[in-house]
């Protein structure tokens, strides 16, 4: 097992960030859900902690990720005939991925919350900005509903590349 990505399989790097970045992405997609079922137990301020740092952490990936595969020239190329497609999906899903932390931080900031990492204070409370809470909180949460679509096309487009293509590329990602 290579940490660089090779001809036929990813790196184990590239593919512990890609399954990582994944639950996280999901944990964040999904939770509106977490909040709703735990509104009893944790405060909000606690939910929206724990909100703001996986968002954090992954943002941290995604700088991360895109340093990773800038630096391994050696990744595998899609097919010619998909290539164009491949770049725009995971162009969209980068951008969704950065846009969304931005947003949230920007919302967070227009409501004069505090914004936290696992404890420690980032950005401390601050005065309430309503047209930047309202119009960002809006914003963030249409991206989050652009970035559910994009990750279905993923998902949708790596199950036709297996069964429909053949060109195992769920091997080469597992």
């Amino acid at each position: 097992m290579t940490l660089m990505d090779a001809e036929g399989r990813y790196g184990s790097v590239s593919r512990s960030l890609h399954w990582v970045m994944a639950v996280f992405l999901l944990a964040m997609l999904g939770s509106e859900v977490w909040f709703e079922a735990l509104e009893d137990t944790l405060s909000e301020a606690t939910l929206m902690a724990w909100h703001q740092s996986v968002g954090l952490a992954l943002f941290g990936l995604v700088v991360f990720r895109g340093v990773w595969r800038w630096l391994n020239r050696s990744r595998l190329a899609p097919p010619e005939r998909w290539a164009t497609m491949a770049k725009l999906g995971h162009l969209v899903l980068y951008a969704l991925m950065i846009l969304m932390p931005l947003s949230g931080l920007a919302t967070a900031m227009g409501d004069g919350d505090p914004v936290s990492f696992f404890g420690w204070t980032v950005f401390a409370a601050g005065p309430e900005v309503e047209w930047l809470e309202e119009n960002i909180g809006e914003l963030h949460e249409i991206l989050a509903n652009v970035l559910w679509l994009a990750i279905g096309v993923h998902v949708a487009a790596a199950l036709a590349h297996q069964y429909m293509l053949g060109d195992r590329t769920l091997k080469r990602m597992a």
